[in-house]
């Protein structure tokens, strides 16, 4: 339990983090244009309000706990990637425009809405791309790890099975 715990807060301040950092590039690169945005830029390019830090911080608990929910097997033992990634795309976008609605980060202008649910559905599939990408490694390099172990014990090396949602498993 103390590890899952670990491993979450780590995840939050991770994801946390970067929010801060795209939304400190942001304020520098939007500049006064900020102003159409005033409750996500209450500070124009000054820099990220308090409150607006709090915000992303909440923010960036759901989508840690969005994360736990379908990247763990906590929740949902039998379930494929594949649909934990479409379960978990759907909800963040969901999490997003409930949070932008709540502290009406975004203008009710259709352009606005349609510009920023649009750059976030490509950095959530940039992401989700990455992040497999990483695991298919990592799963290489330990399935590597364990192959020569066996060789070197001179144990039996197990089949390669395939499971019902297409990872594989020793």
């Amino acid at each position: 339990m103390k590890k899952r715990l670990g491993l979450f807060i780590e995840s939050l301040l991770q994801i946390f983090a970067v929010m801060i950092l795209i939304f400190a590039i942001a304020t520098a690169l939007i500049g006064k244009e900020s102003e159409k945005f005033p409750n996500l830029f209450l500070l124009e390019n000054e820099g990220i309000a308090v409150q607006t830090l709090f915000q992303l911080f909440a923010f960036s608990f759901l989508i840690c706990a969005l994360r736990f929910i379908f990247f763990t097997d906590v929740f949902l033992k039998k379930t494929g990637l594949a649909l934990r990634y479409v379960l978990f795309f759907v909800l963040t976008i969901a999490a997003f425009v409930i949070i932008t609605l709540i502290f009406s980060w975004i203008p009710n202008k259709l352009l606005y809405w349609l510009l920023v649910l649009a750059s976030y559905s490509v950095s959530t599939i940039i992401s989700i791309f990455v992040t497999t990408l990483f695991a298919r490694k990592e799963d290489e390099k330990l399935n590597d790890a364990l192959a020569k172990m066996l060789t070197k014990y001179a144990l039996k090396t197990p089949a390669v099975i395939t499971q019902k949602n297409g990872d594989r498993a020793i």
